[in-house]
């Protein structure tokens, strides 16, 4: 309990500033991990996104069609009308 030396006192403030530097980096190291999860997490986003609105482009060119297919002139091929003559002519 005597008095410190400055050998001490000067060892003590290496092992400080070492403490501090190996803090630093590991802090630096978490944030660089971070901003990599953070540039894949928006790069999913933004395939998401396509993915989703060519899926809701694809649905309505779907429904456009099968609509056309159930309401329109494309659907089933139809017969020809049946001509029916006027008169009937009698048998020979």
């Amino acid at each position: 309990m005597g008095i410190e030396t400055p050998n001490d006192i000067d060892r003590a403030a290496i092992e400080e500033h070492a403490q501090r530097t190996t803090e630093q980096a590991a802090l630096r190291k978490v944030r660089k991990a971070l901003d990599r999860i953070e540039e894949a997490e928006a790069g999913e986003r933004k395939t998401l996104r396509y993915v989703l609105i060519l899926c809701a482009i694809f649905a309505a060119l779907g429904v456009w069609f099968f609509s056309g297919l159930l309401y329109g002139d494309r659907g089933m091929p139809q017969q020809p009308p049946m001509k029916i003559p006027d008169k009937v002519q009698p048998r020979q």
